[in-house]
């Protein structure tokens, strides 16, 4: 074997397992691509809010150029935090099958129902209608007649210790 062959073998058992660590440590899915978009949207929502919510024609150069530097900051720390790179990302959005596509998808829908429902807890912790009884009953109450500085006397019905006639 030549010292030239040598070192090429030596070097790849070097090269190689580090890239294969590096490729499952960023391994992309349909699944993990669906919360990078959904992180990416609520990410850009921010910032066109930050901005009123206005068309770029209705913006001012400098607002522009502003804007459009927040939204790549926005999509870089977006990637950033799922631990993938932009040209990673928009590799395997490009080869995407149309199966991956559909599973994507499929997968966003859950996470907006998911979302919904966290939502929908403290809506139902909403106070609930109050009910108001005309009249009285002996389960609610009413005093009929004060007099000031007096305590509240309720008589309603017949008393507890008396019998009923049969």
């Amino acid at each position: 074997m030549s010292p030239r062959s040598a070192l090429l073998l030596v070097a790849s058992w070097l090269v190689i397992p580090g890239q294969a660590l590096a490729a499952d440590s960023t391994e992309l899915t349909p699944e993990k691509v669906a919360k990078i978009r959904r992180d990416e949207a609520q990410a850009l929502a921010e910032v066109n809010a930050e901005y009123g919510n206005r068309k770029s024609s209705e913006m001012s150069t400098a607002e522009r150029r502003e804007a459009i530097d927040k939204q790549k900051a926005a999509s870089a720390s977006v990637l950033e935090k799922h631990g993938v790179s932009g040209k990673d990302f928009a590799r395997y959005e490009a080869r995407m099958s149309p199966e991956d596509n559909a599973r994507a998808k499929a997968e966003d829908q859950r996470l907006e129902e998911a979302a919904k429902a966290a939502k929908k807890p403290a809506a139902a912790a909403a106070p609930e209608e109050v009910h108001v009884q005309q009249g009285f009953s002996d389960q609610d109450p009413v005093e009929l007649e004060a007099m000031e500085g007096a305590e509240p006397a309720i008589d309603v019905g017949v008393p507890k210790d008396a019998e009923l006639p049969q």
